[in-house]
């Protein structure tokens, strides 16, 4: 198939309008989340979300209300411009529900609810919620089928969790509510499985031992969270050799300084 002169600028035009508008749409979904390094009230966070695509579906976010931190991750299924929509739907259901309520079942219930609402193409995300006691390292979370995070102090455990059912396919689902406490210089380290499913070589992924390695690293080093999650990405990128990435790529580390 041949073009005329003028069809090949019509088609590169409308090309370069595309680009920009997805750029604009990565960099709004990009603003979204909270940026830099953050420390208040005991409490040291750091996250960040690198997409496969210009856009993707995974999403972090943290805030403090009543003396508390209210955290989450999550990951939606699939990627690119229908993932994002979606990410974008999930995250500002969590802001609003996270103004109403403090137990970390009751927002996922209610995520669920709406997520689920005539959700005929079965649609569903992974999702970490966590509310953390600033003054006694409380922490209540639920997990709904995402990754259990890292508990790092002077080793590194990953941290108990029911799997329960991710959001969205099914409205009448039921999550669980577990509770632990942090001690002073405890960090908790979540991540969506970009990271341990990136591969390196053969089809072979990094898995949860090479992970758990470069988190022993961090801890001899004695990392802040923000160093912790660009050793991690720096790790990731060394073991794939830099081959372009299959899957979004979020981590956010919370340390709680008592």
């Amino acid at each position: 198939m041949s073009f005329t002169e003028e069809e090949f600028l019509k088609l590169k035009a409308e090309k370069e309008r595309m680009d920009k508008e997805l750029r604009m749409a990565s960099d709004l979904q990009q603003s979204m989340m909270p940026q830099g390094y953050f420390t208040r009230d005991n409490v040291e966070v750091f996250g960040k979300l690198i997409p496969a695509r210009e856009m993707g579906g995974d999403l972090y976010d943290y805030a403090i209300l009543n003396g508390k931190l209210y955290f989450c991750i999550g990951d939606v299924c699939g990627k690119g411009t229908p993932a994002a929509m979606l990410m974008a739907y999930a995250h500002a259901y969590l802001g609003a529900f996270t103004f109403q309520e403090s137990n970390p079942v009751r927002i996922v219930y209610y995520l669920n609810k709406a997520a689920s609402y005539e959700n005929v193409s079965c649609t569903f995300l992974t999702l970490f919620y966590g509310v953390l006691d600033l003054k006694t390292g409380h922490l209540q979370y639920c997990n709904a089928g995402h990754n259990p995070p890292y508990i790092l102090s002077n080793e590194v455990k990953m941290l108990d969790c029911d799997s329960n059912q991710p959001v969205g396919p099914l409205e009448d689902a039921e999550f669980s509510l577990q509770e632990t406490t942090l001690s002073p210089g405890d960090t908790i380290f979540l991540y969506t499985d970009g990271l341990t499913e990136a591969k390196i070589k053969d089809e072979e992924e990094i898995g949860p031992e090479r992970a758990e390695a470069v988190l022993k690293e961090c801890i001899e080093r004695k990392l802040n969270p923000e160093e912790m999650v660009n050793t991690v990405i720096e790790a990731v990128h060394r073991l794939t050799n830099n081959a372009p990435q299959s899957d979004d790529l979020t981590m956010l580390a919370v340390r709680f300084c008592g």
